[in-house]
């Protein structure tokens, strides 16, 4: 981005936060800004349709939207374009339900400064072309839909980067569908393929659309958790549990699904490769898997 403005679109109906917002991408060093401003979501897809964007600031309190709805007619209507939401007091919950859907960050107008305002955006353009780069790239699973290998370690490598300059933890799944063999073998591949598909629905349907979801081998997926507490890994295998056990009650499978799961923990602190990461998390889900024979036994 050096030595070329990036251009903002803000969507915002309220003129002095339109100008706060001004104001602190004046303050933003290192980058130069140009400000467009909208103050309906209608001008904005408008404007967007225009193609000359970089980015979209978008308020979720608007004359033409309001809430979530808001972000998702933004992401339909300009669904490569990286989207930060603008947050008040009183909507922080409704923003992290647009991060959760798709949007790149959310931002408190009551404690925006230059800085922040700034490394948010480098931020999400950075995180958004590199999504756009692992589409265009051959790193897509054909039978999941989901990032293979390649991709996904592609994508974890980013949030690596930022969780270093931040100083957060990160929290890698290993999962193993348990005796993938068995169904391969006793029903065939084209049954297995539909296995594979169906831990690849169960998982995109679990987790948040911020979090890295990856087919990594044959019947091994990995996710990594971008945000949340320390218990965040727990709870989401719970969930992903809970999930798998909704779907063996549809449908009509010969096979009920199971799932091995280990966690695998990126400190900043201390910080390891996607391999060594990787490496931990699968000998943490093979330990869950051996102490689950052993009790059945």
């Amino acid at each position: 981005m050096a030595g070329v403005p990036v251009r903002v679109l803000l969507v915002e109906d309220n003129p002095g936060d339109a100008r706060l917002i001004s104001e602190a991408l004046r303050e933003t060093k290192g980058v130069d800004f140009t400000l467009a401003v909208a103050e309906t979501l209608a001008a904005g897809l408008e404007r967007v349709a225009a193609a000359d964007v970089d980015i979209v600031l978008l308020d979720l309190s608007l004359p033409d939207a309001f809430g979530l709805d808001t972000y998702r007619r933004a992401h339909i209507g300009a669904p490569h374009l990286p989207i930060i939401v603008l947050t008040g007091n009183e909507d922080e919950t409704l923003a992290v339900s647009a991060v959760n859907e798709g949007a790149q960050d959310f931002l408190s107008k009551r404690k925006l400064d230059g800085e922040m305002l700034g490394r948010s955006i480098r931020y999400a353009i950075e995180r958004n072309r590199l999504l756009e780069q692992v589409r265009q790239l051959a790193i897509i699973d054909d039978l999941t839909g989901l990032a293979n290998r390649r991709g996904f370690s592609l994508l974890c490598q980013h949030h690596f980067d930022i969780a270093n300059r931040n100083h957060l933890q990160l929290r890698l799944l290993f999962i193993d569908v348990d005796r993938f063999k068995s169904i391969n073998d006793t029903y065939g591949h084209q049954v297995g393929d539909g296995a594979l598909s169906d831990v690849a629905t169960v998982l995109v349907q679990t987790f948040r659309k911020s979090d890295v979801i990856g087919r990594v081998g044959g019947d091994e997926f990995c996710v990594l958790l971008t945000q949340g507490a320390a218990d965040g890994a727990r709870t989401s295998t719970e969930r992903l549990r809970a999930s798998l056990l909704a779907m063996n009650l549809t449908g009509d499978r010969p096979y009920q699904l199971s799932l091995s799961v280990g966690i695998g923990v990126y400190d900043p602190d201390h910080p390891t490769s996607f391999d060594d990461l990787m490496q931990r998390a699968d000998e943490a889900m093979y330990a869950e898997k051996s102490a689950r024979r052993q009790k059945a036994s």
